[in-house]
């Protein structure tokens, strides 16, 4: 019966472990990407609502609603 040295075992572990690491690394680098254009969007978006609505407080009404 034929069996896998110790060595070969250990260098397809750390083979799989360094595809693994970078698989996921790249995925988090994806999912950090996109929680940055959510924080930048609700951002812009309560600026956005702030600013109309201190139009609104300030005119009597919204300039952009008309």
């Amino acid at each position: 019966m034929l069996t896998s040295s110790p060595h070969v075992v250990v260098d397809t572990r750390q083979k799989q472990l360094r595809a693994l690491n970078q698989e996921h690394r790249g995925t988090l680098e994806a999912l950090n990407h996109a929680e940055a254009s959510i924080v930048r969007a609700r951002k812009l978006n309560d600026i956005n609502y702030h600013r109309r609505r201190r139009a609104i407080l300030a005119n009597g009404h919204d300039d952009a609603a008309e």
